[in-house]
């Protein structure tokens, strides 16, 4: 319960109520936020009106006007230029309101520019059908996302980032955020590229991996693993590739701006191409972000050209004459934050943007000389093999054709656009029989047999004239001997005898019997 008094506009009429305790010991000049016409107001001589109570509790520094039932208030009451407070100080209550909103954010401020960042990942994999919507596929898209900010957060550990959190999205993954209170771009730069570049390295691991185990789900893993991170490495805003580009030039505003709107347009004609709506979307997002950082790397500009700098924006709060100024700043271009209603979080979000900017050391010429060589290198190596792993093509089907009177289903291995072996399977789908494999010129290069799923008997190795090379015996999947010709005689090896890569991928080859096809896994049942 405190008393208020209630303010009437003499011009319009419009009419509020204010807690008296709030308001100035002396007459004030204040302005209408309707119709904008200044009149003289002295709270201790008027009558107040009886007590009531307040909807919500208002902040103890301004005399803002309370809030109607069910709506915002309009605008401020303000102080003129030329009234003091009782300490002779001009009291700007505007700003002093404006200062405490922006502290109640800060205490609670989060960042979600990951979170974004893996919300535009996750809808786009959705939108190009890159993962379908069954669960293990689902699954895999988390954990290969969980992976994937780890990495960012091991290199936020290693250098001394504050405040770490992963935030845990159901069905969505994981995002990173933390503080660092010396930022530089070097550092900035290798957290960006920890993330996408341990992905692309296990993405071929797990590639090798499947084509010893025959495991879909290795191959799926790799598959979404690598597309993912060489998307992320992009030299597009918001990604990975985006922001490594941005920190690296945080000095040079119109380069930014021409980054970020190309990157905006690329989005835009991979929209057009692909009929996705999504990725038109974000398209415009970026350009309109892009235009808005343009004038806020502006507004840096003449801040640090002025002297004025901030680690935070806590600490800009904390010093009224260089907030009042940053604000002023943003008052012309962007005067949709300050009017009809001031946008407190969006004020919040310019000036994070503009402290960032202001206290980040660029890269010398030799760090980001050395930066941008290895960021180029990355992301041509990794869309040489995304574009292999798109040219493999990799896929099984099924065949199913009637030898003597009995019908025999054969799995069918192909890439390049070529069928590279076939093997009869079983009802249990393990490979069962003879089995085929295929030269680049359709000639047979290999002939083996399964029995249950287990490598068995003697496998045979031809050149392209059909002669055999290269002879190998197992029993019941494991490598006994190894012969090939040499000099027109054979030599014999033991399994043991062999180099230690061979014998290790042999082994497993050997754990990961019995063999299934995985054509149900490409084209369903």
């Amino acid at each position: 319960m405190s008393h208020s008094i209630q303010i009437t506009c003499p011009s319009c009429a419009l009419s509020r109520l204010v807690s008296l305790e709030k308001m100035p010991q002396t007459a004030v000049t204040v302005t209408c936020p309707k119709c904008n016409t200044p009149f003289l107001f002295d709270a201790h001589v008027s009558a107040p009106l009886p007590a009531i109570e307040t909807p919500r509790q208002q902040p103890e520094v301004t005399p803002c006007l309370l809030r109607e039932s069910g709506g915002e208030p309009p605008g401020e009451i303000k102080a003129a230029k030329g009234t003091t407070d009782s300490t002779g100080t001009e009291p700007d209550l505007e700003l002093e309101r404006l200062a405490t909103e922006l502290q109640v954010i800060s205490s609670g401020e989060s960042k979600t520019g990951s979170l974004v960042l893996l919300i535009i990942t996750v809808m786009f994999f959705f939108s190009a059908q890159i993962v379908s919507t069954t669960w293990h596929e689902v699954l895999i898209l988390v954990g290969v996302l969980f992976f994937h900010e780890l990495g960012h957060m091991a290199a936020m550990k290693i250098f001394k980032y504050t405040d770490l959190k992963m935030f845990f999205i159901p069905f969505f993954g994981a995002a990173v955020s933390g503080k660092n209170s010396n930022p530089t771009a070097v550092k900035s730069c290798i957290v960006s590229l920890m993330g996408p570049l341990p992905g692309v390295i296990l993405s071929v691991v797990l590639y090798i991996l499947f084509f010893l185990t025959k495991n879909y789900y290795l191959f799926k893993t790799a598959q979404i693993m690598m597309m993912l991170n060489v998307f992320n490495l992009l030299p597009i805003m918001p990604l990975d590739g985006g922001r490594f580009v941005d920190v690296l030039f945080v000095n040079r505003r119109y380069f930014r701006f021409v980054f970020a709107f190309l990157g905006g347009a690329a989005f835009l004609l991979l929209a057009k191409s692909a009929g996705d709506f999504v990725l038109g979307f974000f398209g415009v997002i970026t350009i309109y972000v892009a235009l808005c950082n343009l004038k806020l790397h502006g507004i840096c500009s003449e801040l640090k050209a002025e002297g004025i700098t901030a680690d935070s924006v806590a600490e800009l709060i904390a010093n009224p004459n260089a907030l009042k100024r940053v604000v002023d700043k943003m008052r012309l271009p962007f005067p949709k934050l300050f009017c009809p209603n001031m946008n407190y979080k969006g004020i919040f979000d310019k000036l994070t943007v503009v402290i960032d900017t202001m206290k980040f050391k660029p890269a010398r010429v030799l760090p980001k000389t050395f930066l941008l060589g290895t960021y180029i290198t990355c992301i041509l190596a990794s869309i040489a093999g995304l574009f292999l792993f798109l040219g493999l093509n990799y896929k099984e089907v099924s065949r199913t054709v009637e030898v003597d009177g009995k019908k025999c289903t054969y799995a069918e291995h192909h890439g390049f656009g070529k069928k590279r072996s076939e093997c009869p399977i079983n009802s249990q789908l393990y490979y069962d029989g003879k089995g085929t494999a295929y030269a680049d010129d359709g000639s047979v290069s290999d002939i083996y047999y399964y029995k249950d799923g287990y490598r068995t008997g003697e496998w045979l190795g031809l050149e392209k004239s059909g002669n055999v090379v290269e002879k190998r015996k197992y029993d019941r999947g494991r490598l006994v001997t190894v012969a090939t010709l040499e000099n027109g005689a054979w030599k014999t090896t033991s399994a043991e005898d062999r180099p230690v890569l061979k014998r290790w991928s042999e082994e497993i080859e050997r754990m990961s019997q019995p063999f299934k096809s995985n054509h149900e896994h490409f084209y369903g049942k």
